[in-house]
């Protein structure tokens, strides 16, 4: 997660209103429910999210921790420090980051400069430090396996860039992947159908536009970690968000740079054909629920014309949150979101969708903290 936006240099008018953007209906689109207020000194600088066991996860800069809600009351249990670095000078050097919660334990894991942290969140505490790199730059976003019990961490930030594998289960690195010709590296998400990782990659000399890597587990578990397949995407710009998504689906949130289209990809998970090419972009963290059966796309580099700013001092955005039908490749539509939105996590069965966000101009969203969207 390369982009600007929370506590860096974000600088742009933001325009918001209680209307629905998009063809669809706006009674079958999300539904601003509430907003769970967070406490920060200055700024809100918040990194990725996730849901699980009725729990809702966020990294949370300004007070650099784990903050903790109960997702049914949408009340914040605690805000665990889990001795972050902090927000630094780049994203890149800044922590917390990535969350990936364990489904089925109170164990969650999140990105540091140089490590990956394991927080037990019943006990409130930092249980385990896993170095992966002495470079001071962060492992970023994480993705696990929880067939094989492997977590992977992408740190885009690293010269190269590389990938870090981790077995939860002895909580050992077993495997690392440098990616020596990548500009960058963003999210990962595990394919259960096909048994690979896949890997956002920013650009290269092959796919200046970004790619998708395809890195098999049984490499990983063979302790030789490798790319098997490479995606090129030339409508994309910036691969942001990465979702797996039903039968052999993926959907690429793309965020590009300034003057180009903005877009939103679905590929074939075996060959990257691209399935559909959305007209809605400028997303970063991407998320699917199989309640729904629909895709949620945070995005605060939105553009009113479709016309990516991203780059521009002038710039003026129109943060949303788009939704795509996973069913039908469509995309539905979007509702006005806060600023700097580009985190999100779903909980399917309670029927929420979790988006932070800063301080802004709206009554929704005047003041930093979590908005919650209800799916029905």
């Amino acid at each position: 997660m390369k982009r600007a936006y929370a506590g860096i240099a974000v600088v742009g008018v933001f325009a918001f209103g209680a209307y629905a953007w998009g063809a669809e209906a706006a009674d079958s689109l999300p539904k601003w429910a509430a907003n769970i207020p967070i406490k920060v000194a200055t700024h809100f600088a918040f990194d990725t999210s996730a849901t699980a066991d009725g729990k809702y996860y966020l990294a949370d800069g300004s007070n650099v921790a784990l903050d903790v809600f109960d997702a049914k009351t949408m009340t914040l249990l605690a805000q665990i420090p889990g001795d972050f670095a902090g927000v630094g000078k780049t994203f890149d050097t800044s922590s917390p980051a990535g969350v990936t919660p364990v489904p089925g334990t109170s164990l969650v894991y999140v990105g540091d400069v140089n490590a990956v942290k394991l927080i037990d969140v019943s006990e409130k505490k930092l249980v385990k430090t896993i170095e992966v790199s002495t470079a001071g730059i962060r492992a970023d976003e994480g993705c696990l396996d929880p067939e094989h019990h492997i977590l992977m961490y992408s740190s885009g930030g690293g010269k190269p860039p590389f990938a870090t594998f981790i077995d939860t289960q002895t909580q050992a690195v077993v495997g690392k992947l440098s990616l020596h010709d990548s500009t960058g590296l963003e999210a990962c998400g595990y394919d259960p159908k096909n048994k690979n990782f896949m890997l956002n990659n920013d650009g290269t000399k092959a796919n200046p536009k970004g790619e998708v890597d395809v890195i098999p587990v049984e490499s990983v578990l063979a302790g030789k970690p490798s790319v098997s397949k490479v995606f090129g995407l030339k409508r994309c710009g910036t691969p942001t968000g990465l979702a797996i998504g039903p039968g052999n689906d993926a959907l690429i949130g793309c965020d590009p740079d300034e003057g180009s289209k903005q877009t939103t990809l679905i590929i074939d998970r075996s060959d990257g054909k691209t399935l559909a090419e959305l007209p809605f972009g400028g997303a970063d963290q991407v998320v699917y629920d199989p309640v729904s059966k629909r895709y949620f796309l945070p995005a605060g580099h939105h553009s009113a014309d479709g016309v990516s700013q991203v780059g521009r001092k002038d710039a003026k955005f129109d943060p949303a949150l788009g939704v795509v039908d996973a069913n039908t490749r469509r995309f539905l539509g979007s509702v006005p979101a806060g600023i700097h939105a580009h985190s999100v996590a779903v909980d399917g069965a309670l029927h929420r969708v979790f988006v932070p966000h800063a301080g802004g101009a709206s009554a929704e969203f005047a003041s930093p903290g979590v908005s919650v969207f209800a799916t029905q």
